[in-house]
């Protein structure tokens, strides 16, 4: 119970700066605080997404090798315990039952397809279901999946300025010359 609590704790602090980051990507694009030099110009509001990004295997990190490993080791451990009382004390099987009531089948296909992009679990790969490694990887690199989109976004709408116009337009006038 500890280690889940702090894991959810810390899913939850991530939570947290993740719409902090999307706010700020909000109020720099509409301030348009930048730097030049020379001929190009760089909003600020590029910098956001790539902190997101690091920010999240940050919080990946801790939550999947570091925390997350302690609460499977008190699982196993309450499992042994509950597998050599079992005869005595049938009703010790709480941690048997949870596990055979967490893994998850994802149904539509929009979440199916975010899953196959980010998820590399081998069970996963496997059998299409997503145990609790999985869940964190989905959880965690999903965010990372939409952070690159927005940054990829932001870089070719304006982010980054050449002479004033945006990659977009910059490449499109390269290969009209």
């Amino acid at each position: 119970m500890h280690f889940n609590d702090i894991e959810m704790r810390i899913r939850g602090l991530f939570i947290t700066l993740v719409l902090a980051l999307c706010a700020s990507v909000g109020f720099l694009a509409d301030k348009k605080p930048a730097v030049t030099i020379g001929k190009i110009t760089i909003l600020f509001v590029v910098f956001i997404p790539l902190l997101g990004i690091v920010a999240a295997y940050l919080f990946y990190f801790i939550d999947r090798h570091w925390y997350h490993r302690l609460l499977v080791g008190a699982v196993k451990h309450a499992i042994d315990i509950e597998k050599k009382h079992v005869a005595t004390i049938p009703e010790l099987s709480l941690s048997d039952a949870i596990g055979r009531e967490s893994p998850v089948v994802l149904r539509s296909f929009p979440t199916r397809l975010v899953a196959a992009l980010v998820v590399s679990d081998a069970r996963y790969k496997k059998d299409r279901v997503l145990h609790s490694d999985a869940k964190i990887e989905f959880f965690y690199k999903s965010i990372v999946l939409l952070f690159s989109l927005v940054f990829i976004a932001i870089l070719l709408f304006g982010g980054i300025l050449v002479d004033g116009k945006s990659v977009i337009d910059f490449v499109g006038r390269l290969l009209c010359w």
